[in-house]
């Protein structure tokens, strides 16, 4: 039996936005990993719809 998961290469964040994602996690009851995983889905299914000109992240 094969895995659909797999792992990703290593995001560095600043001490603040891990601490809140910690608490994010423990007030919902859920790992961390579960909350970036969503925070990453729902951040494509936004940004997939538009060009990559729409995304307010990009630097131009």
């Amino acid at each position: 039996m094969t895995s659909e998961k797999t792992t990703l290469p290593p995001a560095r964040v600043e001490v603040a936005l891990k601490e809140r994602l910690i608490r994010y996690a423990e007030s919902q009851e859920r790992p961390v990993s579960w909350v970036i995983r969503k925070a990453i889905e729902e951040y494509l299914n936004r940004h997939e719809e538009g060009s990559i000109v729409q995304d307010p992240d990009r630097k131009v």
